[in-house]
């Protein structure tokens, strides 16, 4: 009977043989389903025989099957297996291969403190057995896992140890993968020398030793370097190369980073349609292979597009989907910039709460990371919010600050050039609110000085200088800029910004009367706005129409128009334009003669404006009041009220610099300042009421103010049964005091 056991035995173990290669067999025909059954059969086979090593390797066979069919968790516990099989067979290099891939998995589902156990199991194995190679793999996954929580200074430390241990172990191959992920983090860190150096080493390497796959990712790599260095065209043909490579060789990664880093250039050189084409393949491609990384990238670069696209709504999903895959994968270098692409949709859409936290965090994240391209484009987002919540000085302290951060890392000239232009252009339109018009010329006069290699911004800044034009009163100049900023931005696709240059044309027909022609613009631009989701732009537009009602005197229209108006403003809490659409309602019900119901609307504006610091707001609705108590006869309230709104008036009118411009300004309060002239004379102060006006035409000639006083004049009864005699005395002096006044006044 002794003699039978070890025969029983090597029968057993060439059973368990038989089934190992069978299942070989299978795997190498790709039939996976069968060949893990058998390297299951096999492995309780060689474990019944004690042959531990040979039930490690049947074990982690099952393991890399799994890990292909994205099986990850299961993966993971098989390899754990594996472990314990190559421990018990003293096997240390199986077992620390096999904690690698446990790694590896671990790091596939986010568990990076797991991950980086494994590592750290498989670093003590390969270091007691002086195996170089296997310490370089491991150097490179924990740099992986430093990179993924962006600590990118440790994860420099592990791929430049890596680098040393493939060396000691002559492996060309691996020691490129170590420098081009060395790389990835020059880039991001904008070394882009030492970068591109180390990407084009590690290609030539992948051609020399024919990794074609290598090489398909080192052209991918350098690529996006060319992107971040505005290379567009050298980067168009090394993604061009990758995806034609990667087409042969059934590469679908390869494939998917191709298409993306393409889509990345179609959106840089405003072809946003072919920039959404190729995001689409690739979210496609990364889909089926399920890699979430890949996922999360493109509908980052998604999300940007329908931003761009003005498909609001559809952005905002797709940005949140993104965050959401790059925080369950844990990957912080991504997170900060989807966060703040978030927030500004989100300001899009007018949901400021929202879009100020997603800001506010993006900052913080950037800031973590040294990342100051990405805070700068958060710090204007939040000025942007600021600005519309009517908070004017946080605003102006947020774009004040971009160009001092750009600075401390000498981007200001270079890639941070296109936020500095960005801020100067906010700054110059929040100073035509302040009503420092001066400040707000010299802000653009800055930006477009700067803007020559940044020609996408030519469209905002032919918007801001057209507002400067109509905030002066220089409504054809304001047109000619709103009309060619029109068309830049349709060349551009951006049609958001197209549709506000829009809006900005019907608000000069407006100005200068052209009704007709300012209700078709104002109606085209409302139904962009509408197609866009911009509810905010929807308010504008219906504001401006019911500027434009009151002067056709269709005053139930302007009334229905400006509650409209009121109602999106609040819906996306849009403090600046509440204050105006107040100021109107209170016009057309000042025009009905509902006096009170104007006086009310007056008195919220007024404290809006004041809120805001906007002098020629605060004007506007000081003389809109001492209008009606003028009416009214209660000529002190009417006087105090013109007088602190002629104070603003020549507060901004001090910021002009030229005697044209101070001109044109000031016509445009002609009847303001009439009105004024009349309480004084009402009072019997026809001497002040000289001196002003003398004051008033110096500047801005005598033609409109001359008008005025002669309509009022003519419409002051002299004759009539329905005034007593002492009452039609008192008018004909008035009249003759009034024509005195206008007399005086020179042409």
């Amino acid at each position: 009977m002794a003699t039978l056991e070890p025969d029983k035995q090597e029968k057993d173990r060439q059973a368990a043989e038989m089934r190992f290669r069978t299942a070989i067999d299978a795997y190498n025909d790709g039939k996976l389903d069968k060949a893990s059954e058998a390297f299951g059969d096999a492995e309780i086979r060689f474990r019944l025989i004690k042959d531990f090593k040979r039930a490690g390797d049947a074990r982690a066979l099952i393991a890399d099957i799994q890990g292909q069919n994205l099986e990850v968790e299961a993966s993971v516990n098989s390899y754990q297996r594996a472990m314990r099989f190559y421990h018990d067979a003293n096997r240390p290099l199986q077992e620390a291969a096999s904690a690698l891939s446990m790694g590896h998995g671990e790091r596939q589902l986010a568990h990076l403190d797991r991950a980086q156990d494994a590592y750290q199991q498989a670093e003590q194995l390969y270091r007691q057995q002086k195996n170089a190679q296997g310490l370089g793999n491991v150097e490179l996954a924990l740099g992986h896992i430093e990179l993924q929580r962006g600590k990118l200074d440790y994860a420099t430390e592990h791929y430049q140890a890596a680098v040393q241990s493939f060396k000691e172990a002559q492996d060309r191959i691996n020691e490129a993968d170590a420098n081009r992920s060395l790389a990835d983090i020059q880039r991001f860190t904008r070394h882009f020398a030492e970068a591109e150096q180390a990407y084009k080493e590690a290609l030539a390497i992948y051609t020399e030793t024919k990794d074609q796959y290598g090489a398909v990712d080192a052209e991918v790599g350098l690529g996006h370097i060319y992107i971040d260095q505005d290379r567009l065209d050298e980067a168009s043909t090394l993604f061009g190369d990758a995806l034609s490579t990667s087409g042969v060789l059934e590469y679908e990664l390869g494939l998917a980073d191709a298409n993306l880093g393409l889509a990345e250039i179609s959106l840089a050189q405003n072809a946003v349609d072919q920039a959404l084409q190729g995001a689409q393949a690739a979210i496609q491609l990364y889909s089926q292979q399920k890699n979430a990384l890949g996922s999360a990238n493109a509908n980052r670069l998604l999300g940007e597009v329908n931003l761009r696209r003005g498909q609001l709504n559809y952005a905002n999903a797709t940005m949140e989907r993104a965050l959401r895959t790059y925080q369950a994968i844990s990957f912080r270098l991504g997170q900060a910039e989807t966060q703040v692409g978030l927030g500004l949709i989100q300001y899009q859409l007018g949901l400021l709460d929202k879009a100020r936290r997603s800001l506010e965090a993006g900052v913080e994240q950037a800031s973590t990371l040294r990342n100051v391209l990405v805070e700068a484009r958060a710090i204007l987002g939040l000025g942007d919010v600021y600005r519309q919540q009517g908070q004017l000085a946080p605003a102006k302290n947020a774009y004040t600050d971009v160009r001092p951060r750009l600075e401390s890392q000498g981007l200001e000239q270079s890639a941070g050039l296109h936020f500095v232009v960005s801020a100067e252009s906010r700054l110059a339109r929040l100073a035509v609110l302040a009503g420092d018009l001066q400040e707000a010329s010299h802000h653009l006069d800055v930006a477009t000085q700067l803007h020559q290699s940044q020609p996408r911004l030519q469209p905002i800044l032919n918007v801001t200088r057209a507002q400067i034009l109509l905030a002066q009163g220089e409504f054809e100049q304001a047109l000619q800029h709103f009309s060619t900023a029109q068309n830049l931005a349709d060349g551009q696709q951006e049609p958001i910004l197209a549709a506000e240059a829009l809006l900005g044309q019907g608000q000069v027909q407006l100005a200068l009367g052209n009704f007709a022609a300012a209700r078709e613009i104002l109606l085209a631009a409302s139904r962009q706005f509408q197609l866009l989701e911009q509810t905010g732009g929807d308010g504008l537009a219906l504001l401006s129409l019911a500027q434009m009602n009151i002067g056709e005197e269709k005053l139930d229209e302007a009334l229905e128009n400006c509650d409209a108006a009121l109602l999106r403003f609040t819906q996306v809490s849009d403090q600046v334009n509440q204050a105006d659409a107040l100021l109107t309602r209170g016009l057309a019900n000042r025009t009905k003669e509902e006096y009170d119901s104007a006086l009310a609307d007056f008195e919220q504006a007024l404290k809006f404006y004041h809120q805001q610091r906007r002098p020629l707001g605060v004007a506007d609705t000081r003389f809109a009041r001492g209008a009606i108590y003028l009416l009214r006869g209660d000529l002190e309230r009417a006087r105090d009220e013109q007088s602190k709104a002629i104070l603003q008036v020549e507060k901004v009118l001090s910021t002009l610099s030229t005697p044209q411009q101070q001109k044109t300004f000031l016509r445009q309060y002609s009847e303001q300042y009439a009105e004024a002239a009349i309480a004084a004379v009402r009072q019997k102060q026809d001497t002040e009421a000289s001196e002003l006006l003398k004051k008033f035409t110096q500047i801005a000639g005598a033609q409109g103010v001359k008008q005025q006083l002669a309509d009022y004049s003519e419409a002051i009864p002299t004759t009539g049964e329905e005034l007593s005699e002492e009452e039609l005395l008192q008018n004909k002096d008035l009249v003759k005091r009034f024509d005195q006044l206008r007399k005086g006044l020179r042409d």
